[in-house]
């Protein structure tokens, strides 16, 4: 497989997910959970932190996020692969 095939590959499994597709895009750089939650949502609730956690685990497993503190049980820092901002790119044109 080409890898522009596996860029789109990438894009429609991002695409494909109302949610993991809303959290993606609001990712900047250094936001912890609670941080994307606010952000999306306006305001914290336990369903929306349980649908942003899950949708990041997914873009972790994706290679298009990375824990900067992964040791640490709360408070991890997430931030977006060279794979995620060239998925993010070509989702935001």
């Amino acid at each position: 497989m080409e890898k522009d095939e596996k860029l789109v590959l990438l894009v429609a499994k991002v695409k494909r997910g109302s949610n993991r597709f809303k959290i993606f895009l609001a990712i900047e750089d250094n936001m912890m959970p609670s941080d994307i939650v606010r952000k999306i949502y306006g305001k914290y609730s336990v369903t929306s932190f349980n649908l942003v956690s899950r949708a990041l685990r997914e873009l972790k497993e994706l290679g298009l996020v990375k824990v900067l503190n992964p040791k640490e049980k709360t408070g991890r820092v997430y931030i977006l692969t060279e794979k995620g901002k060239k998925i993010k790119g070509y989702l935001e044109n």
